[in-house]
């Protein structure tokens, strides 16, 4: 009977860890190397970038680090496109975003050489210059 229960435990033990697999993004955890950018986009056209939080489970996900687009001609860079860093807003939101899944059309990962992430790191920089 030892056995028979032995054999029972590793097997739940395997198959949990085989769901948790299937959910879980190994390029998304924190501990796999260079920073990762995710653009969603919502039903009603507005775009927000920044870090995802994307528990499978819940009924929404979270953005941190979040910007999103502003009038490019109104920037101080040369680049193409003007992003705001979310949190200066006249309510003044702290940092993190919860959006609701189902008004997400798509998630999508941002490439670090894009003008996206270009603009990201250029508005970091000036932010950073400017709380000096």
């Amino acid at each position: 009977m030892t056995m028979r229960w032995t054999v029972a435990r590793w097997a739940s033990v395997v198959v949990l860890a085989l769901a948790i697999g299937a959910t879980v993004d190994p390029a998304a955890l924190p501990f796999s190397g260079t920073e990762k950018l995710y653009a969603v986009f919502l039903l009603d056209g507005q775009a927000y970038f920044g870090h995802l939080e994307d528990v499978p489970w819940s009924d929404t996900v979270q953005l941190t680090d979040v910007y999103y687009f502003d009038d490019a001609r109104k920037t101080t860079t040369d680049l193409s496109v003007g992003l705001l860093r979310r949190g200066t807003e006249l309510h003044a939101p702290a940092d993190g975003m919860r959006i609701r899944r189902d008004k997400v059309l798509a998630i999508e990962r941002v490439g670090l050489d894009s003008p996206v992430a270009r603009a990201i790191e250029a508005q970091r920089a000036i932010d950073r210059g400017a709380a000096k």
